[in-house]
């Protein structure tokens, strides 16, 4: 069994070439749009938050899924990407939105704002 460690700078590379690969990361992964739309999320972030990829997929990340992110340290690195071009930053944060508090790491990864903004979570 392949196992990709939390982190791997070619991450986002190695999900697009196989997509198939988004389910069998052993943490959870979003990727957003431009605007911040869920158009990918993984059967690891499903065990994390408890939200099944039903209930978010389509559905903006910062005002519908995870308001409490739209602070500084979360909202405001994705739009500092945004208006960079690329972003490959990490950091812990504590998701507590309609959930038990869950303290996590999170990658958020880029090769093009054009592509998307992965969001790799990965729990404490």
């Amino acid at each position: 069994m392949e196992l990709l460690k939390f982190g791997t700078d070619d991450i986002d590379n190695l999900v697009a070439r196989d997509p198939s690969r988004l389910d069998r990361l052993p943490f959870g992964a979003v990727l957003l749009d431009r605007t911040g739309r869920v158009t990918k999320y993984n059967a690891g972030e499903v065990a994390i938050s408890g939200r099944t990829a039903d209930q978010v997929l389509g559905k903006n990340f910062f005002n519908d899924i995870a308001p409490c992110t739209k602070g500084h340290q979360f909202m405001g690195r994705f739009n500092q990407a945004l208006a960079q071009g690329s972003i490959n930053t990490m950091f812990e944060y504590a998701f507590d939105y309609k959930m038990k508090p869950a303290k996590v790491r999170v990658h958020m990864k880029s090769v093009s704002i054009d592509q998307g903004i992965w969001v790799f979570i990965k729990r404490l």
